[in-house]
């Protein structure tokens, strides 16, 4: 076994895990509007969205230098096998188009974090967790 053949599994724990810390936040303000958590939130829950599907690519072949500096969420997700058909109608369109400000950092910079157009808490909590349950499924991980 390599040294790398388990990052995917890790890589998979720490979506996870940065998917809770915006359940954390959401329900810390639970019925608030997403402008007052947005910016925390929706940093979350783009990083969890990208270390999930890079697990999965590291998983099906991909090498991991190739992957380190994309946060492109849309070409992530393009690239994986077999990940698309499992997930829900509109979630592959729910990813792309969070792509934009994931990967133009809208997030960590709040002048651009005032205009994003995202999605209420809840929705975004649920694709995301069901993203990560198919992305489980598909690299074998029960955890």
């Amino acid at each position: 076994m390599t040294e790398n053949a388990g990052i995917h599994i890790d890589k998979l724990i720490y979506a996870i895990a940065l998917l809770d810390g915006a359940k954390r936040i959401h329900s810390s303000a639970t019925g608030a509007d997403i402008s007052r958590i947005g910016i925390p939130f929706y940093l979350l829950i783009g990083f969890s969205i990208e270390n999930g599907l890079k697990a999965l690519l590291e998983f099906q072949g991909q090498h991991q230098r190739e992957l380190q500096r994309s946060h492109d969420l849309a070409n992530l997700l393009a690239k994986t096998d077999g990940l698309c058909e499992r997930l829900w109608p509109g979630t592959v369109k729910d990813v792309e188009h969070l792509s934009r400000y994931h990967k133009e950092y809208w997030f960590r910079y709040p002048e651009r974090a005032a205009t994003a157009d995202v999605y209420k808490a809840e929705s975004a909590c649920m694709m995301v967790d069901h993203l990560l349950v198919q992305v489980a499924h598909l690299i074998g991980y029960r955890g």
